[in-house]
């Protein structure tokens, strides 16, 4: 329970219009502010000249030199991935779920790119098959078509990386139809036609499933299975429909995919 709570921290966005949404590192907390605004998790400063994209509704914006930047009247009836980009920074995005979101102060705290982190890829990814439900989850935010079932890529890590505790983070991830999902009202998915988790697999081992939605998602990679200074692999399975009569995967989307090391 207690990390079903944690994941809505995530996943949730509702302030009072008073008052800002601060993000770092996915746990909100709320503030006295008037604008939105990106600064530096450590010193607190402005950054200037961050990304902020929308890519669903192919928005793109910069912060000002104060860090500040503008959101444009936009609708957005289901959860919608925003993202931000800065030379120097670990990506990072969120999950806005309505209208209401955009009209309460952001303020996000992005941290500085370590030495062994490792970017995977910061665009959206969509796996499936190009076909599901109007009530499942974002079914009407989906813009790309599926690359397939399943998303794989190959990378470096090195001998330093397995005396640390490394972990994929997936920054931002939508669409999943799980049971678990529709319990914490993800979808509208109107019969048992739930969708299995989403698998990830770290050199064909599987080390972990995602059953909800949401940002900053992290999986632990067991040092064991760490290649070093070799290449090693991150395959994502998305899943598939448990009462189709056909194989029927369920169509997802994700975004900022890295290697974290702690």
């Amino acid at each position: 329970m207690k990390n079903i709570k944690y994941i809505l921290l995530l996943i949730i966005l509702s302030v009072l219009p008073a008052c800002a949404t601060t993000y770092t590192g996915g746990v909100a907390k709320s503030g006295l502010q008037n604008k939105n605004k990106i600064i530096d998790s450590k010193t607190k400063k402005p950054i200037d000249l961050a990304k902020i994209t929308i890519p669903q509704k192919n928005f793109r914006t910069y912060t000002d030199t104060n860090g500040n930047f503008e959101l444009p009247d936009i609708k957005i009836t289901s959860p919608t991935i925003m993202n931000v980009e800065k030379e120097g920074y670990r990506p990072f995005s969120l999950t806005i779920n309505n209208n209401k979101s955009l009209n309460t102060p952001i303020n996000i705290q992005i941290a500085k790119s370590e030495p062994m982190d490792i970017s995977l890829d910061t665009d959206i990814i969509h796996l499936g098959d190009n076909s599901f439900s109007k009530n499942s989850a974002n079914a009407n935010q989906f813009r790309l078509k599926s690359s397939g079932p399943s998303y794989s890529k190959s990378f470096i890590m090195t001998q330093n990386a397995k005396k640390c505790t490394n972990y994929l983070v997936i920054g931002s991830i939508c669409g999943l139809d799980t049971k678990l999902a529709k319990q914490m009202g993800q979808n509208k998915i109107r019969t048992q036609a739930y969708s299995t988790p989403t698998e990830v697999f770290f050199n064909n081992s599987k080390i972990g499933e995602i059953k909800i939605n949401g940002d900053g998602q992290r999986i632990k990679i067991p040092s064991s299975l760490i290649k070093a200074d070799s290449a090693n692999q991150i395959t994502i399975k998305t899943g598939h429909n448990t009462y189709s009569t056909h194989l029927d995967y369920d169509d997802i989307e994700m975004m900022n995919l890295s290697i974290m090391s702690e």
